[in-house]
C-alpha cells in the first residue's frame, strides 16, 4: 500500500494563507511519503497555475493520489446545474493535468433528518455531473461515504449497484462509518471489491472543555483513538489492496505535530502486516 497525505491535515494553516500548496507538497516530501492528496477547497480549479505544481511533483517523485471535489449537496435549479457544471470541468482539468490517479466527490456531513433516499439522491446527482467527464479519461471516480446515520454501506452498495459503471468506486473514509454509528469493519467489508482510494482518519470521544468536531467526538492522532485501524488495515490487506492509504489528521494538536505522530503510526501499523506477511505465524522472539 501506498502512503499519500491529505491536504486537510494542515487545513487551517492552508485557510489562513500560513502555507500554500507548493508549502505543502514540499512538507509532503520532506516526510518521505509517496503522494498527496489535493483539495479543490484550497485549489479553487480553474484559478490556480499548474506549471509550478507540476514541476514540483516532478522534482519530488510525488504522485497525487487523488484530487477532491466539493459541491452543494442540495438540488440544483437549472442556472446552478450549468454554474456546478463549469466549476467541475475546472476541476477535473486540474485533476488530469497533475496526473490524479482518482477524482473523488467528498462526502458531506448530512443531518440525521435526511433520509436515505435523499442522500442517494443528491449523490446522484453530482454522479450524473461528474460521470460523463471522466469517462475515457485516466482516473477514477471515487464517492467517498458520508458522514450520515441514515445512508450507511448497504445503501453505499445499491448506489454503485444503480450506477453500475467499472469507473465509479469507493473512497473509503475509516472515520465516518464509525461517526455515522455503523461498525467500519462491517462496511469495509461489504464495500471492499469496490475501493480506490482510501483515507485513515482517527477520532476519540471530546473530553468535558472539548468542543466536539462531529457528533460527540474529536479528531486524534491516527492510531491513538476509537477506529480500529489495525483491523481495517488486515481486512484490506487480506483482499489483495495495493492501492493508496491518505493520513488526514484532523486533531486538536498542532497540525505539523499530529500529522508526523500519525504518520509514524500508520507507518508502523504497515510494517506490522508487511512483517506478518513475511513470518506468518511465526513464534514471537525468536
Amino acid at each position: 500500500m501506498q502512503v499519500a497525505i491529505s491536504m486537510r491535515s494542515i487545513h487551517k494553516a492552508l485557510l489562513q494563507g500560513e502555507m500554500g500548496i507548493i508549502d505543502f507538497m514540499k512538507y509532503a516530501a520532506s516526510l518521505a511519503v509517496d503522494g498527496v492528496e489535493l483539495d479543490d477547497m484550497y485549489l479553487q480549479g480553474a484559478d490556480i497555475d499548474c506549471t509550478e505544481i507540476q514541476e514540483i511533483l516532478a522534482e519530488t517523485g510525488l504522485t497525487v493520489s487523488c484530487y477532491d471535489i466539493h459541491h452543494r449537496m442540495e438540488p440544483l435549479q437549472q442556472l446552478e446545474r450549468q454554474e456546478a457544471l463549469e466549476k467541475i470541468k475546472a476541476e477535473l482539468a486540474v485533476a488530469e493535468l497533475l496526473g490524479a490517479e482518482s477524482v473523488q466527490i467528498v462526502g458531506e456531513v448530512f443531518d440525521p433528518a435526511v433520509a436515505a433516499k435523499d442522500v442517494k439522491a443528491l449523490i446522484l446527482q453530482l454522479v450524473d455531473m461528474v460521470l460523463p467527464l471522466v469517462q475515457g479519461k485516466d482516473f477514477m471516480l471515487a464517492i467517498e461515504n458520508p458522514e450520515s446515520v441514515e445512508f450507511q454501506s448497504h445503501h453505499m452498495a445499491e448506489l454503485l449497484n444503480q450506477i453500475d459503471n467499472p469507473q465509479v468506486k469507493v473512497g473509503f473514509n475509516m472515520a465516518n462509518s464509525f461517526i455515522a454509528g455503523e461498525d467500519p469493519l462491517v462496511a469495509l467489508e461489504r464495500l471492499q471489491d469496490h475501493i480506490v482510494h482510501v483515507r485513515a482518519v482517527d477520532v476519540r470521544l471530546a473530553q468535558q472543555d472539548e468542543e466536539p468536531q462531529s457528533g460527540s467526538y474529536v479528531g486524534c492522532v491516527i492510531g491513538l483513538g476509537l477506529v480500529p485501524l489495525q483491523k481495517l488495515f488486515e481486512v484490506l490487506k487480506a483482499k489483495g489492496y495495493q492501492g493508496w492509504i491518505s493520513l488526514e489528521f484532523t486533531g486538536l494538536e498542532e497540525a505539523h505535530f499530529g500529522t508526523e505522530a500519525s504518520l509514524k503510526n500508520l507507518r508502523k501499523s504497515l510494517a506490522e502486516l508487511q512483517s506478518d506477511t513475511l513470518h506468518p505465524n511465526e513464534p514471537i522472539g525468536l
